[in-house]
């Protein structure tokens, strides 16, 4: 059995001896607590030198590289030169490749989590790992290195400023002692003292390792945002007692072994390279792989009674909602004369906040949630001629309003979502996550086709799967794309409609790979298909315009039109009182939801896009979770689950005028049965 000395200089009585099972082998880990003790260390690092397979130190000064030279600690220095048999790592390579993959890869799945932040470090020069990746992402740093380590009034700006300091001051730190008595308070009381202190606790996020926050009083971290390379079972307690709202932990606990440090890690590819073999930076990277290292967020601290904020962005939808304007609706019953300039002139001024949604709570957790609601003031025809930096612009000063407001999440309504690249720009310069709601869309959307098809009852099932034909038209697009890969694992038969021949191409392929059984159709032209269709989805951007002709349609058969505008207006849904023409599938809310606000539906009904928002918000999951003009599948199932879970369901069905009625289902059905009848 191979045993590991683990020295935790910077812990306080976290003191234990046990085997643990390692890629297969079993260990012995061994561990002390010296607190800051260099003499302490140094006794036990001879007293089992060569008695074991390898001394881990965690929490000691680590080496500082610069360009020309670098900065070791006269104490770093002794102890791990203090064996003179068994090898010592400090865990310094694996920190050195890890940490700034960690960082890259939370940033570029939550870029928002760093954007417009300023961000403090305690000490740069004792996490030197953090600040390049960090100083890529942002240039908005403070470094606290003078009053940290030597109580200076100032901070430092840059990595090449950290650099000169430290050298200037080198003899200095060199001459003094690793210990807990040298570090000041970061505290509020000496916050009137030091401008320094000011500016750093201004910070929105705060870094610091294992070891210097060991050092410290950690009153100052009630409700902050910390990143930090690890976080002991002895260090969780602390920051919960202190109220840190989260961390960003960029080695979370391991599974196999929940009490794993960067130097144990370093350790046992010490230990498997055998004697006289150095643990190189090819290693770590087959390290990473192997365990499939990855940071994670973690929340310490969440006020109960807190309300969640989340926002959301809505658009009129045609000339006639532009009268419902504060300012506009004394005219409303001229209106029709003033449309078109109208349009024309509310195209020019800002988004504005709109108003509330409020009383959301949600059935899993409790948790409180509203809704702010901001609007841009053209409709879909100005949305979709306007240059996009333009309507960017708009979008993302509302974006920077609803930080300001206390918001975690933007959702694109209705046309703010197709434009450009479908909120991917909107995202990537926004202060707060951004979402187009299009995935829970989707799921709504079947949620009332299959409600509908299954209330008229035309359709045989044999088991989960309909014994009929459904086509998609939009297929193409963001929503159209998965309604159409999860109809296909339901239904006998799908048909895909959208103008590109080769996009319709592409997407057979993507859904036969899903399902490789699956009765897939493809054109460019609905009405060739119309008349066998048991169900079609319609989930265009067509501003209005007739996608098929309602009259080749089969009698019985289920619209289920997604597109706002509509793509089957009123008047044609009329002439087929046998068809069934239904709105996507919007949704409720749960708890006793208040909304000041008219968004074009009634009740406490919403639109499944903001429902997505104010779920992610509910879930606590303040991420991109839908963007662009793909949609995955995946997440579709995800947000399913989610709206189960919380408590979002599909309201009564709704039709061009409102709820549709069971007695209107029965009239449809008795109407198809008659036009059935006829054609036989």
């Amino acid at each position: 059995m191979k045993t590991i000395l683990s020295l935790a200089f910077a812990q306080d009585q976290y003191n234990f001896d046990e085997e643990v099972e390692f890629f297969g082998e079993i260990y012995r880990v061994i561990q002390y607590s010296t607190n800051f003790d260099v003499e302490l260390t140094e006794k036990l690092i001879k007293k089992y030198d060569g008695q074991c397979d390898v001394i881990c130190i965690t929490g000691i000064p680590q080496k500082i590289k610069f360009k020309k030279g670098f900065f070791l600690h006269p104490d770093t220095y002794r102890l791990k030169t203090a064996a003179k048999y068994t090898p010592i790592v400090d865990g310094q390579i694996v920190k050195d490749v890890y940490i700034p993959y960690a960082l890259r890869l939370f940033y570029l799945k939550n870029p928002q989590f760093f954007n417009k932040k300023k961000i403090g470090f305690y000490s740069a020069a004792l996490q030197i790992g953090f600040v390049e990746p960090i100083a890529e992402i942002t240039s908005d740093i403070v470094m606290a290195d003078p009053f940290f380590l030597l109580k200076l009034p100032f901070n430092l700006h840059s990595a090449k400023s950290l650099e000169k300091f430290l050298k200037a001051l080198s003899p200095v730190l060199k001459a003094m002692k690793v210990q807990k008595k040298f570090v000041p308070d970061f505290d509020d009381d000496s916050i009137f003292k030091n401008r320094a202190l000011i500016e750093f606790l201004g910070c929105d996020i705060l870094v610091g390792n294992e070891a210097n926050i060991n050092f410290l009083n950690l009153s100052h971290l009630k409700g902050r945002t910390l990143i930090i390379d690890i976080v002991s079972n002895q260090l969780e307690e602390k920051l919960k007692e202190a109220g840190l709202k989260e961390a960003l932990i960029c080695l979370p606990q391991l599974s196999i072994y929940p009490k794993m440090n960067y130097s144990i890690l370093e350790g046992i590819i010490q230990i498997k390279k055998g004697e006289g073999n150095f643990v190189k930076q090819d290693d770590i990277i087959k390290l990473v792989e192997e365990f499939k290292l990855s940071p994670e967020i973690k929340t310490f601290h969440e006020d109960k009674e807190e309300v969640t904020k989340f926002s959301f962005v809505i658009h009129p939808l045609s000339t006639n909602h532009l009268f419902k304007h504060p300012y506009l609706r004394f005219i409303k019953k001229y209106s029709k004369p003033l449309e078109k300039i109208t349009e024309e002139i509310m195209s020019f001024p800002p988004g504005f906040y709109y108003g509330k949604i409020e009383g959301i709570v949600s059935e899993k957790n409790g948790k409180k949630v509203e809704g702010l609601i901001y609007t841009v003031t053209e409709t879909p025809k100005k949305l979709m001629e306007a240059e996009p930096d333009s309507i960017y612009r708009k979008i993302l000063k509302l974006c920077d309003k609803a930080q300001d407001a206390g918001s975690k999440i933007m959702g694109l309504g209705a046309y703010t979502k197709i434009v450009g690249d479908a909120g991917v720009t909107i995202d990537r310069l926004s202060p707060i996550p951004v979402t187009t709601g299009n995935s829970l869309s989707a799921a709504s959307t079947l949620w009332a086709a299959k409600l509908a098809v299954e209330k008229l009852g035309f359709v045989q099932k044999k088991g989960s799967m309909f014994k009929g034909t459904v086509m998609v038209v939009g297929a193409t697009g963001s929503i159209g794309a998965v309604s159409a890969k999860i109809l296909a694992l339901t239904w006998e038969k799908i048909i895909i409609v959208a103008p590109r021949a080769y996009k319709l191409m592409e997407l057979r392929e993507e859904i036969l790979k899903i399902n490789p059984k699956a009765k897939v159709e493809v054109s460019t032209d609905a009405d060739n298909f119309t008349g066998e269709c048991d169900l079609i989805i319609t989930t265009t951007s067509g501003q209005g315009k007739t996608v098929l002709d309602i009259m080749k349609v089969k009698a019985g058969c289920v619209i289920c039109d997604v597109s706002r505008p509509f793509d089957i207006k009123e008047e044609e849904a009329i002439r087929r009182p046998d068809v069934l023409v239904i709105a996507s599938g919007e949704v409720t809310l749960p708890g006793k939801v208040d909304m000041n606000i008219d968004i074009g539906l009634e009740g406490n009904i919403v639109y499944a896009c903001l429902a997505e928002t104010a779920l992610l918000a509910m879930d606590g999951k303040f991420e991109s979770f839908t963007l662009s003009r793909n949609i995955n599948y995946e997440k579709v199932i995800e947000i399913d689950r989610m709206a189960n879970e919380h408590g979002v369901r599909l309201s009564q069905i709704m039709g061009h005028n409102g709820f549709i009625t069971d007695a209107e289902f029965d009239l449809c059905r008795e109407h198809a049965v008659s036009a059935m009848k006829k054609t036989k």
